[in-house]
């Protein structure tokens, strides 16, 4: 069973008062293109951590499953909530992406599943590797034992080259603060960023 899981359950500290994932990308809501990219791969079942009620709406409008998370707003909790729900309905493979990524495009991610046939498999972008990343069954334990903010950020850099993908230029577009959001802007104007 192939199991898809947004993270969208961060505090936005560095993007100021607003929430950046309802933040206004082309009119849409910044959250909405990964939300709706996953719900497109045609997996098992599709679940998004969340904290805000207008974020959980919008993962709902689209077929995600809501996983309310708890506690303090740190990448292990909200990795951890959403390893608990793919296990519990017994996933094989989960796809972990963030809802700050609105431009990854769904080929990708289903070429993490092919990676991922017998390890996990994750992306780069130049020297940095991230999500998206998909973890066999095999990787739960390790993964649901993680705390603290760094989400499974040390997995990912202990994998073998092989189970590397490289992002297309145009994926890479990491929404942290409102600066990033104004940059994102000027890219999309160009013709090497196409909107979904």
């Amino acid at each position: 069973m192939r199991v898809g899981l947004v993270l969208a359950a961060g505090q936005s500290r560095r993007f100021g008062a607003e929430d950046k994932l309802l933040a206004t990308l082309n009119g849409r809501p910044l959250c909405s293109y990964a939300f709706e990219t996953v719900a497109a791969l045609g997996l098992d079942r599709c679940f998004a951590s969340v904290r805000s009620d207008a974020v959980a709406e919008l993962a709902l409008a689209v077929g995600l499953e809501v996983l309310r998370v708890e506690g303090q707003p740190q990448q292990s909790n909200s990795l951890r909530r959403g390893l608990k729900a793919a296990q519990d309905c017994g996933a094989t493979q989960v796809l972990v992406t963030l809802a700050d990524m609105p431009f990854v495009p769904t080929s990708h991610m289903a070429d993490l599943f092919e990676m991922a046939r017998h390890d996990a498999a994750a992306s780069r972008f130049g020297d940095q590797r991230l999500p998206p990343a998909v973890f066999p069954a095999s990787r739960f334990a390790e993964l649901l034992a993680l705390t603290g903010d760094q989400g499974a950020g040390h997995v990912i850099q202990a994998l073998p080259e092989p189970q590397i993908l490289t992002l297309p230029a145009q994926a890479f577009l990491d929404i942290d603060t409102v600066t990033d959001l104004e940059k994102l802007y000027r890219e999309v104007k160009s013709p090497k960023i196409t909107l979904k």
